[in-house]
């Protein structure tokens, strides 16, 4: 059953891969650089840094994988390339693709003429359709007619469809609205269908959204891969393209919009600044002409510099402040640090201006004039110069990402893993095969407990009786018809199974003593369960212990006994029943020692018919009246009625089931059927049970007696 289960899941597996739509991957890989696309915080940068903080963000991988998954571009990549709109030729399921796949030209439409299924190379494209909201997701129907002429059917269209010319826009007013539709292209004979949709385009974005993907390549590297998986190879190349495209777009304009205003705001502020300088040279000028040219010294010299440093660098930094308290609070992180350097800083100044104040007073008044000029032309030089350098980024700069690797159409599908499928489908099928095999077993097994037999019949059970491997043997010599004696008794007297057999003798021959009669019946529920085995080897034990034992062959459509003691087929029992015979002439004499066998002559038409008469109750009673004990070999209870005829005759009535494979339900019918005849079960023999080491010891309990067999052989000398 597991290779059976194997086979066929493997085979489905096989199938599958045949009929399975593939699955393509397009991807592209987009470069994620620093905003400004130079290292931040360089000299010539510092102001633009500081009036535009915006400007100076460095872009980080995750956030980037947020924008070009974002509604923002998705939406923008569906509207560019319609993708609310499908429009596929109309297949008849994978197997239709199947054949499409495999065909390089236009096909004859319909299956046998009907339902305009397409089967080769046959394509439609479509320019606009547009239905009312309440149709979005309807399916509706191109069929070609022909030349550049077309059919459209589909909800709210009249029955017979309507009638459009590829390239030109077909309307049509329905009671729900309009219904818009421009093909653009459509390759097909007449008959050749194609299935459109006009889908929702909010549908369209949150399906797109959930089907990208979108990782960095590797660790830190800015590398960004952006694929997405379709059974349309050409179509999802187009539509990753574009979304690489639109966030490429989306990063430029971004950044020229942050230089745009950087710009404007420091143009804004030149005429304050320039004002400023002409202000504060003529201070200078103005004190220098009423007090003359005052010569600095050495600590001068460096207190005016250092002064005008720390007097710029507070300027700046509250340029920046100024900047990000227009967008973030006054709590946030970088506008608190800001406010931490400004404090830090002036409190730098407030130091080098006490060490002014111990300056004569003409060097003091000097020395802040001339401050003021530096720091104002620093901050005016500055300025003009970052404004030129924004002129250049706003002319020039294309945004902190650059697509490095578009995405080609793929040759080859990523789905279905055909290794992986089929390696797949032998496991399943194994897992399958013995998931089956153990629910059968547990299902429909067999019993393998004489305490279960007990239990669910109420018979008790006279002896279990173990394989035996040398009955195997003797087996294949059975069917050749050979003249040895066959018995396992007479020729391995010492195998478990033949010691298991005496075992039931010993209890066979307490039970005779209260039976109503010496004629023992052996049957079993179906055949195969090896009744006749244990028939004639009981036989032969019962006569080796001294008894004149008379077996007989019952099957009178099957019986094969003679052959078990060597003795040609000849006249039997159907024969003395039909009167062709004497009972006398008919018997085998000494087949074995104190062993007569009456086997079961022709096979007759009416075996039933039979064992029904008088005379067969007869030859019963005759043959118990001649011998100490009679074994009758009778057929399975469930397959013929000769059983339930035969078993008034007997006084000891036994059931012969098999180990593991004869049922309790099975046990339980044959014991309703003989009970239909008046016959009543004495017990049941358990046959062919497992031994599975030499001095094998194994109990159970019969009714109210414990039996015991042993593997037991002879100590070597």
């Amino acid at each position: 059953m597991v290779l059976i289960s194997v086979v066929s899941v493997t085979l489905l597996g096989f199938i599958y891969l045949m009929f399975a739509p593939s699955i393509y991957e397009s991807s592209v890989l987009i470069k994620v650089e620093d905003s400004t696309g130079q290292p931040p915080r360089q000299d010539g940068n510092e102001l633009i840094n500081n009036i535009s903080p915006g400007f100076d963000e460095r872009s980080t991988a995750e956030s980037e994988i947020q924008v070009i998954g974002s509604r923002l571009i998705v939406s923008r990549a569906v509207d560019a390339l319609r993708l609310y709109i499908e429009a596929k030729p109309h297949y008849l399921g994978p197997v239709g693709q199947w054949f499409a796949r495999r065909n390089d030209q236009l096909s004859t439409p319909g299956l046998f003429g009907m339902g305009g299924y397409v089967w080769g190379t046959e394509s439609i494209a479509l320019g606009d359709f547009e239905v009312p909201d309440m149709l979005l997701g309807e399916d509706y129907s191109v069929t070609s007619l022909g030349g550049r002429d077309y059919l459209l059917t589909g909800t709210s269209l009249p029955d017979t469809g309507v009638k459009g010319e590829v390239g030109k826009v077909l309307r049509y007013d329905t009671t729900r609205g309009p219904i818009t539709l421009v093909v653009t292209r459509l390759s097909g004979n007449a008959g050749a269908r194609f299935d459109v949709v006009r889908n929702s385009r909010q549908q369209t974005v949150d399906r797109l959204q959930k089907n990208l993907k979108i990782k960095e390549q590797g660790s830190k590297s800015s590398v960004l891969k952006v694929s997405l998986e379709g059974n349309d190879a050409r179509r999802e190349t187009d539509t990753i393209n574009e979304i690489g495209r639109q966030y490429e777009q989306w990063n430029a304009a971004r950044k020229a919009v942050i230089a745009k205003n950087s710009l404007d705001y420091l143009q804004s502020q030149l005429p304050t600044m320039e004002r400023q300088v002409r202000e504060a040279e003529d201070a200078y000028n103005n004190y220098r002409n009423v007090h003359g040219l005052l010569d600095m010294n050495e600590e001068g010299r460096l207190l005016l510099q250092h002064s005008a440093e720390a007097t710029t660098q507070v300027l700046e930094l509250q340029h920046k402040r100024d900047a990000l308290l227009a967008t973030y609070s006054p709590t946030y992180p970088v506008v608190v640090a800001i406010n931490a350097q400004i404090a830090s800083t002036q409190k730098f100044i407030d130091d080098l201006n006490r060490k002014i104040k111990s300056m004569p007073s003409e060097q003091q008044g000097a020395m802040r004039l001339e401050r003021d000029v530096r720091v104002n032309t620093n901050l005016y030089t500055t300025l003009r110069n970052n404004i030129e350098q924004l002129k250049v980024i706003q002319a020039g700069k294309a945004g902190s990402a650059q697509l490095i690797d578009w995405a080609d159409i793929p040759d080859r599908p990523v789905k279905p893993v055909k290794w992986l499928v089929m390696m797949a489908a032998v496991f399943l099928g194994g897992f399958i095969g013995i998931g089956l095999a153990v629910g059968r077993d547990y299902v429909f097994r067999g019993v393998t407990d004489s305490r279960e037999i007990e239990a669910r019949t109420g018979l008790g059970v006279f002896g279990t009786i173990p394989r035996s491997i040398e009955q195997d043997h003797l087996n294949s010599k059975l069917k050749t018809n050979s003249r040895e004696n066959l018995l396992l008794a007479s020729v391995f007297p010492r195998d478990p199974s033949v010691e298991a057999l005496r075992i039931v003798r010993s209890a066979l021959q307490f039970a005779m003593i209260s039976a109503r009669s010496n004629v023992v019946m052996m049957t079993g529920p179906l055949p195969g369960v090896g009744k006749s085995f244990v028939s004639a080897n009981l036989a032969a034990l019962l006569a080796s212990g001294g008894k004149r034992v008379l077996l007989i062959d019952g099957d009178l459509r099957k019986g094969r006994l003679h052959r078990y003691v060597g003795v040609p087929p000849g006249p039997g029992l159907a024969d003395v029943i039909t009167g062709n015979i004497e009972l006398e002439a008919a018997i085998s004499r000494s087949v074995t020692p104190k062993l007569d066998l009456l086997q079961t002559g022709k096979y007759p038409p009416d075996p039933s018919e039979l064992v029904m008469s008088q005379t067969f109750r007869q030859i019963i009673a005759k043959a118990s009246a001649s011998y100490d004990v009679v074994v009758l070999d009778a057929p399975p209870v469930l397959v013929v009625s000769d059983a339930g005829i035969m078993a008034p005759v007997a006084g000891l009535l036994f059931l012969v089931a098999k180990f593991a494979d004869t049922r309790v339900g099975e046990l339980q019918e044959s014991m309703k059927r003989l009970a239909q005849t008046g016959a009543r079960v004495n017990g049941v023999l358990l046959n062919s049970t497992n031994m599975h080491t030499m001095d094998y010891a194994m109990a159970r309990r019969y009714g109210s007696r414990s039996y015991l067999t042993y593997d037991y052989q002879s100590d070597s000398k």
